[in-house]
């Protein structure tokens, strides 16, 4: 290559580069050099009235505190034992197909994966060996969970079993 046209390519280069760095700083901002930190937080001081009766009757000294009546821990106890008796929360699914061999299953759970449908293998154990079993959901809702059923029965020409689990 020719050395002047080297020459003119080094002095583009150099001249677009300073015109790269330089030419931005004509348009940005100026620098705010005030000194001034503006990430501090000032808290204001609390109000010296106080509306809130919560906060003006709270307890000033320890003796005001151990004059405070007993906690009502019967109240407590019954609203745990009302929790403990709430029935679990059940899940519905859709029980496709059951099979002696993985290969299977996972063929018919790739198939329904890739109609939208979200889909699990499990393994029980049979008389002669493991089975997978292929379940469509969970769903939470039984309704739901029936209205899932014939939408993958429809699309697989299967007929699939509504099961419950706690």
């Amino acid at each position: 290559m020719d050395q002047d046209l080297k020459q003119r390519l080094v002095g583009a280069v150099v001249i677009t580069s300073l015109a790269a760095i330089f030419v931005p700083m004509l348009f940005d901002d100026p620098i705010d050099e005030t000194g001034e930190m503006i990430s501090e937080l000032k808290i204001p001081d609390a109000p010296a009235n106080l509306t809130n009766p919560d906060v003006a009757n709270l307890p000033k000294s320890i003796d005001d505190v151990i004059k405070l009546p007993e906690p009502e821990i019967e109240k407590q106890v019954t609203e745990v034992k009302s929790i403990e008796n709430k029935p679990a929360m059940v899940r519905w699914f859709v029980q496709v197909g059951i099979f002696g061999q993985e290969s299977n299953a996972k063929a018919l759970q790739n198939q329904i994966r890739k109609q939208g449908f979200p889909v699990i293998i499990t393994t029980v154990s049979g008389e002669n060996g493991p089975l997978y079993r292929v379940k469509v959901g969970p769903e939470l809702s039984q309704t739901r969970a029936e209205k899932m059923k014939l939408d993958v029965d429809k699309l697989n020409k299967i007929k699939g079993i509504l099961i419950s689990e706690e």
